[in-house]
């Protein structure tokens, strides 16, 4: 008969997230019957907020910064170009473009292991919160020039790369 006690890696996941909102004072709704909790943060960009939703897993967290706008139709093909032109060579997270309702979002993975599991730290939520924001930040307002059809997507690009 095998003694050994099964962690329950799920709940460490959730208590991680639960321990960087409240450590940062963070006004949230905490975690669903889906483990997902979200939190509003405010951005320089036109669009003045994101939503973050926090997914726990039993192996990672995943955590998608949700733009409060969605593309036109018939601006969805530009905006994917654009997303995939501001993918390129990012080092941590990517945005995510759902071509059938135009839902733009950046996403962050943070991956706690299977045989060694170590539950995420505050300072890994903490730069993965930082990072996600500042992309948001620096790629925001250019997307949403493309999303209005008011300039190309490798103009955007361009105008967004040459601030760096």
């Amino acid at each position: 008969m095998d003694n050994t006690i099964r962690r329950d890696t799920l709940q460490e996941v959730k208590a991680a997230v639960e321990t960087f909102f409240s450590r940062d004072k963070v006004k949230h709704e905490p975690f669903n019957e889906r483990n997902v909790a979200s939190a509003t943060y405010s951005v320089d960009a036109r669009f003045g907020h994101v939503t973050i939703f926090f997914h726990a897993y039993e192996d990672k967290i995943i955590l998608h910064f949700m733009i409060p706008l969605n593309a036109k139709e018939e601006e969805r093909s530009k905006v994917g170009e654009f997303i995939l032109r501001a993918n390129y060579g990012l080092k941590v997270g990517g945005f995510d473009f759902d071509f059938n309702d135009g839902e733009v979002s950046y996403r962050i993975a943070l991956y706690c292991g299977d045989d060694e599991f170590a539950p995420p730290t505050y300072e890994q939520i903490d730069f993965a919160v930082v990072i996600g924001l500042m992309m948001i930040e620096r790629y925001g307002d250019a997307l949403v020039k493309v999303m209005f059809g008011l300039v190309e997507p490798v103009d955007a690009i361009a105008a967004v790369e040459a601030e760096d």
